[in-house]
């Protein structure tokens, strides 16, 4: 079964007012949600990726403080919020470092859900979607890249990142 896996499109990085906010990712928004709708159209697993980290973590070292667990800042964009609202087959995984397989379900929820492929979008493209993408291909899950889905505050380090995930991990970039 195929999954949409969204990474951390959450207000402090996609919204205006962000702490760590950046002007491509409002491009990319209905994108995502379009696809959103598509996998609730048939039926399949929606995975949310959030950055949730307390007040000390030792990432705050390189980035200032964000995504603070339960904060504003943390939430999904409303945008996303409100299109997956009681959907059913809708995963949240929280995550503190840059892959959502360090230290968080996903293995779990890929496992109990039969997931054998994924498509994936959101942000930053060189940083969390990298990461996790390799993730999935490290574990021979098939994975497609929504170009129109990705972002980040760097378009060297975007470009860059695509292309070693469609070169050196396999992704296919759609």
């Amino acid at each position: 079964m195929k999954a949409l896996i969204v990474i951390d499109m959450q207000r402090d990085f996609v919204d205006e007012g962000g702490i760590l906010y950046f002007p491509d990712a409002e491009n990319i928004k209905d994108a995502i949600v379009e696809r959103i709708k598509e996998y609730e159209r048939r039926s399949l697993p929606v995975i949310t990726t959030q950055d949730w980290h307390e007040m000390r973590d030792k990432e705050f070292q390189m980035f200032p403080p964000h995504c603070i667990e339960g904060s504003y800042g943390a939430r999904l964009t409303s945008k996303i919020e409100d299109v997956l609202k009681g959907y059913d087959l809708h995963f949240t995984i929280r995550k503190t470092r840059f892959s959502a397989f360090f230290r968080t379900n996903l293995e779990e929820v890929i496992e109990e859900n039969g997931i054998d492929e994924v498509e994936v979008c959101g942000v930053v493209t060189h940083i969390c979607v990298l990461y996790t993408v390799e993730g999935f291909r490290n574990r021979d899950i098939p994975t497609d890249i929504l170009e129109r889905g990705i972002a980040s505050f760097d378009k060297d380090a975007h470009r860059c990142a695509l292309r070693f995930m469609k070169e050196v991990l396999g992704a296919k970039v759609i």
